[in-house]
């Protein structure tokens, strides 16, 4: 208990203050407001996935199950289901975002997340994030310690696409007219 209590607040402030950074960057996919709140939740997402990639494993190897029960497995898996539904909802402001503000930057950089040629790497992540926490509602899933583990291995990649799609491929393009270099003179893309 005393850990949580340290470690929430650590959390809470440093995800948020990096959501922050990336809030007041002039970079299309950055600068949201939904940034902070959507970086603490991907952190508790991610942190539970990874609590249960260690734990499930451990339990089994030193014969925990009497300390780590099902019912500690089956409410961490609750608790990754309602995070990474936030992080999911984060997705989609993001989207709605870009599409309501009217800004054609942020349009294409959405475009371009999810038809271009970074399309794989966004539908990975909707299918590592969204799609494979689905069966987290029910009950018997949640229950069994070879389905969480799997979830959780899932969810861990699916949290790192998620990091490389923000990052990386928002760095992909260049939005400022002077790194243009001959395309304004020739007209050639």
């Amino acid at each position: 208990l005393l850990l949580a209590a340290l470690s929430f607040p650590l959390v809470l402030s440093v995800h948020s203050t990096i959501g922050m950074d990336f809030a007041v960057a002039q970079l299309p996919g950055w600068n949201n407001t939904i940034i902070p709140p959507y970086f603490v939740a991907g952190a508790v997402f991610a942190g539970f996935a990874v609590v249960l990639i260690l734990a499930i494993p451990l339990r089994r190897a030193f014969g925990l199950s009497r300390l780590v029960t099902i019912r500690h497995l089956d409410n961490c898996a609750k608790l990754m289901l309602a995070t990474g539904l936030i992080v999911v909802y984060g997705y989609s402001v993001e989207i709605f975002d870009a599409w309501y503000s009217g800004n054609e930057f942020e349009r294409y950089m959405i475009y371009n997340r999810i038809f271009l040629e970074h399309a794989p790497f966004f539908w990975a992540l909707i299918l590592c994030n969204f799609v494979c926490i689905q069966p987290l509602w029910f009950r018997s899933v949640r229950r069994s310690p070879i389905a969480l583990f799997i979830i959780s291995l899932i969810v861990s990649v699916g949290m790192w696409l998620e990091r490389f799609v923000i990052i990386s491929i928002s760095l992909t393009k260049d939005f400022l007219l002077s790194s243009w270099g001959d395309i304004i003179f020739t007209g050639w893309d």
